[in-house]
């Protein structure tokens, strides 16, 4: 079912996101980009507060996929403690000496979330081999937040062939990119493990101001009313194709 991911860029953030039961806290600096890096000292502290009650995961920055740091800034942000690394595609191509590190990574224990930009996307089928590498799941996010969102950007049936891809892999999946109340219902029954949010949680919805405690509950209950809407509609029809529910 899906979960909440909160992206958060202090420890009093996530206090605030860890009492309103999000399901995974994400670590990254907003004022840096699209994935920009907190300092790890922050990022310790805060899967220190956490505890592994939830999971969390931290972003290594808006890192050139050729950059020589690469396999460098995923391992030390590895050594954090968090649960995932969030790796950000940032190019329209997919590069062998991408890859190389990313599998390196992955055998080093490492659990790489590789987050593909919706700006970038030409063809979903070209994402097969990145989907091959040695990583634990998917995301799809916006690179402009400034711009319009994923919801504007890319098509229903391209997310819906986007989620499904990467559960023929066995990935976790998650979408982002300036989210709105308004799209978690339609989102929502694409199945993907997360919907991830920041913009929507933040006091005037400005990404880069402090998240505000009453935005994060109202993402929260709207994702849970319409993940109950949703599945009782799937019962519903289980019961009336097949006379019982299995």
């Amino acid at each position: 079912m899906t979960g909440m991911l909160a992206s958060v860029a202090t420890l009093k953030e996530a206090k605030i996101v860890l009492d309103q039961k999000v399901d995974i806290i994400d670590l990254k600096n907003p004022r840096l980009g699209a994935l920009g890096a907190l300092d790890q000292k922050v990022i310790s502290s805060v899967v220190e507060l956490v505890n592994n009650s939830i999971p969390t995961s931290a972003t290594i920055g808006d890192i050139d996929p050729n950059d020589t740091r690469l396999s460098e800034l995923i391992i030390n942000t590895a050594k954090t403690g968090v649960n995932f690394v969030k790796v950000g595609l940032f190019d329209k191509n997919i590069s062998d000496y991408f890859v190389k590190i990313i599998n390196q990574c992955g055998k080093m224990n490492v659990n790489i979330i590789i987050v593909i930009f919706a700006e970038d996307i030409t063809n979903i089928n070209l994402l097969d081999s990145l989907m091959k590498s040695n990583i634990k799941g998917v995301m799809l996010d916006t690179k402009n937040k400034s711009s319009m969102n994923l919801c504007s950007l890319i098509k229903y049936e391209t997310l819906n062939k986007f989620i499904k891809l990467a559960k023929s892999y066995n990935l976790i999946t998650g979408l982002a990119g300036s989210l709105k109340y308004e799209d978690i219902g339609r989102l929502i029954s694409l199945r993907p493990d997360y919907l991830g949010f920041r913009g929507a949680l933040c006091s005037k919805r400005n990404r880069v101001k402090s998240i505000d405690e009453v935005a994060v509950k109202k993402i929260r209950d709207i994702i849970l009313q319409k993940k109950n809407i949703y599945y009782k509609n799937i019962i519903h029809k289980e019961v009336l194709i097949d006379g019982s529910v299995a």
